[in-house]
């Protein structure tokens, strides 16, 4: 290492690092544990335990379940040398061999499941090393030094946040404010007069905006819908397309889908959407499409890519933790990633509580980092629906003993499909009657104009039980085509609140 870490900050680690690689070698399924943690050669202070981490993780990848004498032999001589470098066997034979790290797993047998622990205090070390680099350490205070070489790595992570939000106490973070009710009321008529600011609109949807005005920034919105009518899939083309559309930066949080399905569902919603040229999402899935589908997805890459593909940051969550998620909005709401999106927001049982109060917590923890005084996001949650969707009438009960979520909500979407008989029979009496407004020339006053809804189509009525931002006595209709993502807007609609 050139630079001159304190010997506090390298010292302790090589103990950690080798029983670290040890543990891996002993069990190489613990690969698959670590596989999405950043490791590399600046985790470690000593070369050695660096370089039997990187050859255990090349058998594990190529196959290899037992690593013995044998076969990391076999292993390392199939690998040629490269170019003016030494060779892994050589470099192997270098540090040892197989007995520098037989001494290791032997060290591990008497120190059982106490991989976790090692593996933090090697991030912990690089951690301090990396702090001192940047300079936040003050290396001359020994008693400074002695406290956090003491701390566990959550506690120095927690530390760390603490003192440099406290380092910006003075600055508006919206914690405590205080006002007099009274005052500045002549600055708030003219902001009135102004009008309320709205926010990005939503893709295609007149009616939706015209109702929540918007992706307005500082509002926590959830949309509720039952498991496999599309929840992603709505974000998609209403919320992902709009942000697109304005050239505006956001995030989505993802816990249930990967990077590749939502990259294909744009593809597939661009295509259909934008270029008005629709691909039948199977097809895609399939694979093995001809030149026309190829042709079409390549035209979405380049409209996507025409407008700044880095708008819109990915973030598969594997590991469920509300606290993940705020530190990454924390992280990146600076850069101007303003516009959050969580696919699907549930409760963090890493809590330890019961489920409900869990996802309340995490609700009001949400909210507390996205609200106006905050960050400032404007944000949209995706909710499993629990309870009611064999009801006709959707209101805040449909998230079960977690309502208590809705009270830090500026709106609440819940949706299901249209019933059969609420459409397609004529006699029944569930039947719906949809409409739309039309300016009537004689009065000026806006009327309802009936809605025919086509008895072959599918679609959803999306409810809103709760609206800060304006009424929430009518429905809106949606026809969904699942095959090109399509959900299109076509009408109001008001049905009748009478349970089931």
């Amino acid at each position: 290492m050139s630079f001159k870490y304190i010997n506090e900050f390298v010292d302790p680690s090589p103990i950690h690092e080798s029983l670290f690689a040890g543990y891996l070698w002993r069990n190489p399924s613990l690969f698959s544990k670590y596989k999405m943690h950043k490791i590399e050669k600046q985790t470690f202070t000593q070369p050695i335990w660096y370089f039997y981490y990187y050859i255990g993780k090349e058998m594990f990848d190529s196959g290899i379940r037992k690593f013995e004498d044998t076969s990391v032999y076999s292993f390392l001589t199939s690998k040629p040398a490269e170019k003016d470098k030494k060779s892994l066997i050589d470099l192997y034979n270098d540090f040892g061999g197989y007995n520098t790290i037989l001494d290791i797993m032997s060290e591990c047998n008497t120190d059982q499941g106490n991989d976790e622990y090692h593996f933090s205090e090697v991030q912990k070390y690089e951690s301090l090393r990396k702090l001192q680099r940047e300079g936040f350490i003050n290396v001359l205070s020994t008693d400074l030094i002695h406290k956090l070489v003491n701390m566990t790595l959550k506690q120095l992570e927690q530390y760390c946040q603490y003192k440099l939000k406290s380092s910006f106490a003075q600055v508006n973070s919206g914690e405590v404010i205080e006002y007099y009710l009274g005052d500045n009321l002549k600055e708030t008529i003219e902001e009135l007069k102004k009008g309320e600011q709205a926010g990005i609109p939503l893709f295609d949807s007149p009616r939706l905006n015209r109702k929540i005005n918007g992706q307005k920034l500082g509002n926590l919105n959830y949309l509720v819908l039952p498991s496999g009518v599309g929840k992603s899939s709505i974000v998609t083309e209403k919320a992902v397309l709009g942000l697109y559309e304005a050239d505006e930066k956001g995030i989505i949080f993802a816990n249930e889908e990967g990077i590749k399905r939502w990259r294909s569902r744009l593809l597939v919603t661009v295509a259909s959407r934008i270029l008005r040229k629709p691909i039948a999402r199977d097809i895609v899935n399939r694979g093995d499409f001809n030149s026309d589908v190829e042709q079409t997805l390549n035209e979405a890459r380049e409209w996507i890519e025409q407008h700044r593909k880095e708008n819109i940051l990915f973030i598969n969550l594997k590991k469920y933790r509300i606290s993940d998620v705020i530190s990454r909005i924390e992280l990146h709401r600076p850069k101007g990633y303003k516009h959050i999106y969580f696919d699907t927001f549930k409760p963090d049982l890493s809590q330890q509580i019961d489920r409900w109060l869990a996802f309340s917590n995490s609700a009001q923890e949400l909210y507390d980092c996205v609200k106006e005084e905050a960050y400032n996001c404007a944000t949209l949650a995706t909710v499993q629906l629990k309870i009611g969707k064999e009801f006709r009438y959707i209101d805040l009960d449909c998230i079960g003993k977690s309502v208590e979520i809705s009270e830090v909500a500026a709106v609440v979407m819940a949706g299901r499909l249209m019933f059969d008989d609420e459409y397609k029979d004529e006699e029944s009496k569930h039947r719906l009657y949809p409409y739309n407004y039309y300016k009537d020339e004689f009065s000026g006053r806006w009327l309802p104009k009936p809605y025919q809804l086509d008895p072959d189509k599918k679609y959803l009525i999306l409810f809103l039980p709760k609206n800060r931002e304006g009424s929430e006595d009518e429905q809106i209709v949606f026809e969904v085509n699942y095959d090109f993502n399509i959900w299109r807007e076509v009408a109001y609609v008001k049905v009748p609140n009478n349970g089931r």
